[in-house]
């Protein structure tokens, strides 16, 4: 009876461990078998995050689904979300390699009227994400400084208007002001960077002043971003 007991425990435990092995060589398949279905997506994505061992697995995948091509929006801003809300699972390396693609691709992308609401939500879940990781992880961002920097910048100085700023002005300032705290001052080469890029209005007195305005507890702003 024992020896029969021991046998039957034997064979349970060993076909949990092939199960967990199946599960996670498939869920980059379950994923990507859904990438136009936002609810069966985020009911696997529920699934697997509940389990700790595939945490690292299941966030690498859903850092690669962003820099895919047609992928359904509403699977970009749960994306979003997710990686708002685990932003410890981050690393500097998913940032370079996925995260900044993607955002420069989005911060690029001038939609038409019809996708203007839906290009609104995936921007300022951008800027929310920014803001957490400037805050809570800027280690992930030092190897990416001026490259993300200059994307940033480059977006406000061409997008930001009086229009726009009433969607995005409260996060933008917030995050502005993050990042002066994070990361300021500039080093003379990452400023020397900056002014050689190819549009030259992040640097005009017109977009530093404009600046100032927003973020009115710093007295200059363009000594002390440059």
């Amino acid at each position: 009876m024992s020896t029969s007991s021991t046998i039957i425990t034997r064979k349970t435990r060993s076909t949990c461990v092939t199960s967990n092995s199946m599960d996670v060589s498939n869920i980059f398949e379950d994923f990507h078998t859904n990438l136009h279905s936002p609810t069966q997506f985020i009911h696997i994505y529920n699934q697997y995050y509940q389990s700790q061992t595939q945490r690292t697995t299941l966030f690498n995948i859903l850092c690669n689904i962003l820099i895919i091509e047609n992928v359904d929006r509403k699977i970009y801003l749960f994306i979003l979300d997710c990686l708002i809300t685990n932003y410890e699972n981050l690393s500097d390396i998913q940032f370079k390699q996925n995260l900044l693609p993607f955002i420069k691709q989005i911060f690029l992308t001038k939609d038409d009227d019809d996708n203007n609401n839906n290009n609104n939500e995936i921007l300022l879940s951008i800027i929310r994400l920014f803001i957490v990781l400037v805050e809570y992880r800027s280690n992930i961002l030092t190897l990416t400084l001026v490259e993300w920097l200059l994307c940033l910048l480059n977006f406000l100085a061409m997008h930001l208007t009086s229009t726009t700023y009433l969607i995005y002005g409260d996060l933008i300032t917030d995050l502005l002001s993050k990042i002066i705290k994070q990361f300021t001052p500039l080093s003379k080469e990452i400023v020397e960077i900056l002014s050689r890029s190819s549009t030259s209005l992040i640097i005009s007195t017109n977009f530093l002043n404009q600046l100032k305005l927003w973020i009115q507890n710093i007295d200059d702003i363009r000594l002390v971003l440059f």
